[in-house]
């Protein structure tokens, strides 16, 4: 006979929410007496918590406005994305084909800008050669000025171009343009020949590369996207700093024209490596052919105030940037120096420069993107009040050029990761290229100082001088407001 037993049932009471308790806790009432929870010291524990709570509260309020975590409760999902986006960032794993990337990137930042940023030796050719000081200086300068011009404006034509061609065809027709730019260009007897030639051809087709490779270049890179963008930057800067010397061994020994031939033959060598080796990543291109430019331009950036805030900031920055290598070779011999101790000054500028690039990029990823251009700026505007101001030797011109050198670096090596931190990667594209946009007029910033300086005082560099302090601190001002935008802390990496 097997032994029959029952086990009790417990009641339900026990184990449901117990709704007198939870309604006690977060609206302050009175524990009712039909709770089950009636035990005094539990009621008295419960009681004692209401009453600190208030307190509680307002302790960890101040706490969080003082490091800038103010409405948690608000900020709560952005943060966990943020620390999502931090650890997704560790456990990814690049592609190792981001290496040739940077290279062949550097490459066609390299080769799109020297020529651009070397007119100067040109320029003076044609005025000493050619045209015998029978030209206008401004005429003259404004051959390189449209060149940059294009930088900015084919920022929102590109994508465009892009959509319908593909990015391997745009930047073989920017390999085209600007090789056959220079080619055509020492042909030229007039000025409005070399408009057409250097600063519209070869304008447009270094515009292009510049862009494609600004553009194609932060997909790969995830870690390390600021130093990677500080390297590829700066081959800008090497360019810059090693094609005066060409140019102008290649003026004495073969001519102006030939001098450009070679050049336009180096340039397509070069940017077809470029061509051939840079490419978009697999899995960030959209395979739908869009023909309309609101389509491939998501114009939707426009309206994010940080957005807005940014292109404010670099704006400010970019016009003064070139001020000081504009004007220091003149102010060099204003002072009793020889033209080649103001060669020197701007070499060394294009030389610091590029270690700038690299260093600031690099600590970028550590210390936060925003932070270390806002410091570098703001360092870069105080070196122009400070010591080019008060600088009247080679020595103080040389201290001045060696620091405004290396902190300037940042315009263009953080340029690309603040904008992706803005925009996110997926509107990366069209951030950058609206932001290149935006500031083709501040790439007039050197011809609106000397505007300023000629209306004051030909024979003083003062203008020159506070022109480029101000605007760079208010730029670092600006990048102040972003931070804030972007995460209210003081200590936050950003």
């Amino acid at each position: 006979m097997k032994a029959s037993f029952s086990v009790p049932e417990l009641s339900k009471n026990m184990f449901e929410e117990d709704d007198y308790l939870k309604s006690s806790i977060y609206d302050n009432s009175t524990i009712a007496v039909g709770s089950h929870l009636t035990d005094t010291s539990t009621v008295s524990t419960l009681k004692l918590f209401q009453q600190a709570q208030p307190f509680y509260i307002q302790i960890k309020a101040k706490i969080d406005r003082l490091f800038g975590r103010a409405d948690h409760s608000c900020t709560l999902d952005k943060d966990e994305n943020q620390t999502a986006y931090e650890d997704d960032k560790e456990e990814i794993e690049e592609d190792p084909y981001r290496w040739v990337i940077l290279v062949s990137g550097f490459l066609a930042q390299a080769i799109s800008m020297c020529t651009l940023s070397s007119w100067g030796v040109m320029q003076d050719y044609f005025d000493r050669k050619i045209f015998k000081g029978t030209m206008d200086a401004t005429e003259l300068s404004f051959v390189g000025t449209i060149g940059f011009a294009f930088c900015g404006l084919m920022g929102p034509i590109t994508p465009f171009c892009i959509s319908l061609l593909g990015t391997r065809w745009i930047l073989f027709f920017g390999s085209i343009l600007i090789s056959a730019g220079l080619i055509l260009a020492s042909f030229s007897t007039k000025v409005w020949h070399l408009y057409i030639t250097q600063s519209v051809m070869h304008g447009i087709g270094a515009a292009l590369l510049y862009i494609v490779s600004m553009s194609i270049s932060p997909q790969w890179f995830v870690k390390r996207r600021g130093l990677a963008m500080g390297i590829m930057v700066s081959g800008s800067g090497v360019g810059g700093l090693i094609m005066p010397f060409i140019m102008t061994a290649l003026n004495e020994s073969l001519g102006g024209a030939w001098c450009y031939r070679v050049l336009g033959i180096i340039s397509f060598v070069t940017s077809m490596i470029a061509t051939l080796l840079l490419k978009e990543k697999p899995g960030t291109t959209n395979t739908t052919k869009k023909t309309k430019l609101k389509e491939i331009v998501d114009l939707s950036v426009c309206k994010d105030s940080k957005f807005i805030i940014w292109c404010l900031a670099g704006n400010l920055s970019m016009l003064s940037y070139f001020v000081p290598a504009f004007y220091l070779p003149s102010h060099a011999t204003k002072i009793g120096l020889t033209p080649s101790q103001g060669s020197v000054l701007v070499a060394i500028f294009s030389a610091v420069n590029v270690i700038g690039r690299i260093i600031s990029g690099y600590l970028g990823d550590h210390v936060g993107v925003v932070n270390v251009n806002t410091i570098f700026l703001f360092v870069s505007g105080l070196s122009s009040l400070l010591i080019w101001t008060f600088a009247d030797s080679f020595a103080t011109l040389m201290i001045f050029i060696i620091i405004y050198g290396f902190m300037s670096g940042t315009v263009f090596s953080l340029l690309a990761p603040i904008t992706a931190e803005i925009t996110g990667m997926e509107r990366y594209p069209s951030g950058i290229c609206l932001y290149l946009f935006f500031m083709t007029a501040a790439r007039f910033g050197p011809t609106l100082a000397g505007a300023i300086q000629t209306a004051t005082n030909k024979n003083s560099f003062f203008t020159y001088q506070m022109f480029t302090g101000f605007t760079f601190i208010l730029s670092a001002g600006v990048c102040v407001l972003l931070k804030y935008k972007l995460r209210p802390s003081i200590f936050a990496k950003i």
